[in-house]
């Protein structure tokens, strides 16, 4: 059978017929017209800017309508690993889906992750992504974090014109995978000289460009569109409120320590078949109550990574006191906290 072809004005008339993501708030919406299916929308500018809108545009997309299929997205983490991590941050995320009033486990259920270390693993991975859209058509969003990244990033030492040649190639086929499914596709990527990275290849290729910036300390920023196909650039001053990543009051550490210990019982702790782990489990809990001044003080680390932390430190703790009784009982001296040797 042959190809069939349909002209990028029809194509785009097509679109407008059907239901927009939302990017939760309004003036982001009246910029962009709503995020439409099909269309391709680059972001980039600042780090948190862009996070932000990245995290609203998930748990719309994630929003269903009533007698519909629950909506799913596709998350695509590039990253090298040896130069800098790129995580998807689960707390915050599942602290926004509570407050859209979306079980937070329940949504995360309906996240497909795919990760790509290097350029050619993300080549790869915009083949996994083509066969995911045509197994599952439920999936709503596809969006790709610092799509670029992996070209700058790269180890290999590989001239600039082949590292863009096997970016532009991964980038082609998700943009063409998500168009022939009328999915959404939302890509960030990095911000040089002011203009985004990945090359004039990447500006081409995109339907939509937004530029986000912050002003100042507040919770104001800035939106610059470049590049719609149906309207004129312009800008927009926006505002998520006070707490922008979790759409809500920021919770205290109590209260998030709180919530993630409920949560390890219930889908955890029930789960082990060991007793002894069980019971050991209950003693960590302690420990991390013990210690809920030192979680609360520590900046840049989720509460997870800092309770894996206190517990290694227990551990540690509870060897060298075995390791003291252990000396004053070869030295034949009474342990610390033993009663007089008899």
């Amino acid at each position: 059978m042959s190809p069939s072809f349909v002209a990028g004005l029809n194509h785009f008339l097509s679109a407008l017929d059907k239901p927009t993501i939302s990017t939760g708030c309004r003036e982001l919406n009246d910029l962009l017209g709503g995020v439409r299916p099909g269309l391709f929308y680059l972001v980039y500018g600042d780090g948190e800017a862009v996070e932000e809108l990245l995290s609203h545009l998930l748990v719309e997309a994630l929003r269903g309508r009533e007698g519909d299929e629950p909506p799913k997205v596709a998350y695509l983490l590039c990253g090298n690993y040896r130069v800098e991590r790129t995580l998807l941050d689960i707390q915050p995320l599942m602290h926004l889906l509570e407050a859209s009033g979306i079980d937070p486990e329940e949504g995360l259920s309906r996240i497909y992750v795919l990760t790509a270390f290097s350029l050619e693993q993300q080549l790869s991975l915009a083949g996994e992504l083509e066969k995911l859209l045509e197994g599952d058509p439920h999936i709503r969003l596809v969006l790709v974090r610092d799509v670029a990244k992996l070209a700058r990033d790269d180890l290999a030492g590989r001239p600039s014109a082949e590292k863009m040649q096997l970016l532009q190639a991964a980038v082609e086929r998700i943009v063409r995978a998500c168009a022939e499914a009328e999915v959404t596709l939302v890509a960030s990527t990095g911000c040089r000289d002011g203009e985004p990275e990945g090359g004039s290849y990447l500006r081409h290729l995109a339907s939509v460009i937004l530029q986000l910036k912050t002003r100042g300390k507040g919770p104001y920023r800035r939106a610059v569109l470049l590049k719609h196909p149906s309207k004129m650039p312009s800008s927009v001053e926006y505002s998520y409120g006070e707490v922008r990543m979790m759409g809500r009051s920021t919770p205290s550490t109590r209260a998030s320590f709180e919530e993630l210990v409920h949560r390890l019982r219930k889908s955890f702790k029930e789960a082990l078949i060991d007793e002894g782990r069980r019971e050991a489990f209950e003693k960590l809990v302690e420990a991390w109550s013990g210690e809920l001044g030192a979680l609360t003080y520590a900046e840049g680390f989720t509460l997870l990574d800092l309770l894996l932390l206190t517990a290694v430190l227990e551990n540690r703790s509870l060897i060298e006191q075995l390791l003291s009784r252990v000396e004053a009982l070869e030295g034949g001296q009474p342990c610390s906290g033993d009663g007089p040797s008899t």
